[in-house]
């Protein structure tokens, strides 16, 4: 076996050990660019954190899907006590928004956020973001919610309590052994996993039995539709357990008339103390300083972050000439073509801006920033 099938095939175990789903091109990207290195120097754990971290491109930012925090709110006051879990954490701003709105409203709250990724979840912990993650909060809100720290928002320390971190896969978390939750947000997760049933009966176990899944804005995953049902009119990303439903032996599909569907499109241009908690110590392997350049120099999330500093700074036409060479590198991300169209709007180049963005929809349609964007262009184009 040559070197290129060799990390392939050790690539695909860690993809099913975590049951991720990753395209063919972002894989033969990683086999690549990691192949220069002999890979029988990689041990196995640093190997599997390496394939964690490049595979696994986290985008979030504080109150993600505003309106459904909103309603959140109502949801909230029907009892004193809560106790939240979020999958697919990232770098904490879903579980420390959820901190902010518990908080108040006055309630009783214990939040666990988990995710695969040990960088993200070292970065929840501190709680400290660039503007990038807060873009969307009004001035009032920043000072409110955070402390500046040179060029870091860093939350502050009330509603860093009741907060807590794990680097746990949901598939396999003996963490979750025999924890019960109110709610879970389970946003821009199913989408990256290869069995979809499988997930919700675990989920389905973690519940109470009046308990909430929160998905993601115009996420729709018919298999969901068996297990719960849509709690408000206006959004279908918050859902409620059907009480005493059957996991194990109910397979097929409720029939089409009792599913509702989800949201197409926003309607409007929104523009407006934690620790790790394990049941073993949690240590974070270190790779190699000949593997840690490699990813550093070639990494995409990296490339991305430069982009966004430039796009704070309004250095508009330095980072129009980045992204159009990360579009050629990285064609088939949603994201560079989502930056893309932003930077083009910037700079008035509204055809190319909506170009860019037709193709960010077509990779990605469930990113609601995406459609934002495409409405704001929409109106521009009915203007003219």
């Amino acid at each position: 076996m040559d070197t290129v099938s060799k990390i392939k095939s050790r690539t695909v175990e860690v993809l099913k050990k975590h049951r991720m789903k990753v395209e063919e091109e972002r894989l033969n990207r990683f086999i690549e660019r990691i192949s220069i290195i002999p890979i029988d120097e990689i041990p196995e754990e640093h190997f599997e954190l390496l394939v964690i971290e490049n595979l696994t491109i986290g985008e979030s930012y504080f109150f993600r899907d505003k309106k459904t925090f909103e309603k959140l709110k109502s949801i909230l006051k029907s009892k004193p006590k809560w106790n939240i879990l979020s999958i697919g954490c990232s770098k904490g701003e879903e579980v420390y928004s959820t901190s902010i709105i518990a908080k108040e409203m006055s309630v009783e709250y214990n939040i666990l956020g988990i995710d695969v990724n040990h960088q993200r979840i070292e970065e929840a912990i501190n709680g400290c973001y660039r503007f990038w993650s807060i873009r969307f909060l009004s001035e009032h809100e920043i000072e409110k919610y955070f402390v500046k720290y040179e060029d870091k928002y860093c939350i502050k320390d009330e509603y860093k309590e009741n907060t807590s971190f794990k680097v746990c896969n949901i598939g396999n978390c003996s963490a979750l052994m025999n924890m019960k939750f109110d709610i879970i947000f389970i946003r821009r997760v199913f989408i990256y996993l290869d069995n979809v049933e499988k997930v919700l009966n675990i989920i389905l176990n973690l519940l109470n039995d009046d308990g909430y899944s929160v998905i993601g804005s115009g996420e729709y995953f018919p298999e969901i539709y068996n297990y719960f049902e849509q709690v408000f009119d206006d959004t279908s990303a918050i859902l409620r357990k059907i009480k005493h439903v059957k996991t194990k032996e109910k397979k097929g599909n409720l029939p089409p008339e009792s599913i509702k569907k989800p949201e197409k499109i926003l309607k409007d241009v929104d523009k407006n103390s934690s620790k790790i908690i394990s049941s073993e110590p949690q240590k974070i392997p270190k790779i190699s300083e000949k593997i840690t350049n490699i990813v550093k120099s070639q990494n995409f999330e990296e490339e991305l972050r430069l982009i966004e500093h430039m796009i704070e700074n309004k250095l508009y036409d330095e980072s129009y000439k980045k992204i159009e060479s990360l579009a050629k590198k990285y064609p088939t991300e949603h994201l560079v073509w989502k930056y893309k169209s932003l930077i083009e709007y910037e700079l008035s180049m509204f055809e190319k801006a909506f170009d860019s963005i037709k193709k960010a929809m077509f990779l990605n349609h469930y990113d609601e920033e995406v459609w934002q964007l495409k409405h704001l262009l929409e109106r521009l184009g009915r203007k003219k």
